[in-house]
């Protein structure tokens, strides 16, 4: 499975999709932290916004933890559009 998440190479501008809400999200910054059981541990900052026929709400920023978001890609939970072209065929 790692190997797999490998392949999700996660790039700043690159746009999710919530398939459970139809929020779209951007990626605009990756962090790096330090944890003391995972050692290095990188985060997303996301700016979600929530489109529908009247509106654009633009949503608050949030941040996911890079390995968590890869899965939720692998499984289908977000729609990736890689800004690289970068795709993931399962």
């Amino acid at each position: 499975m790692s190997k797999i998440l490998e392949d999700v190479i996660l790039s700043i501008g690159d746009i999710i999709v919530d398939m459970g809400s139809s929020k779209v999200g951007v990626l605009l910054r990756r962090e790096h932290h330090i944890d003391i059981i995972e050692d290095d541990v990188y985060f997303w900052e996301v700016k979600w916004t929530n489109y529908s026929d009247e509106q654009v709400n633009y949503l608050n920023f949030i941040h996911l933890e890079e390995e968590g978001l890869k899965f939720s890609i692998l499984i289908g939970s977000y729609e990736w559009h890689s800004v690289n072209g970068g795709t993931i065929e399962i």
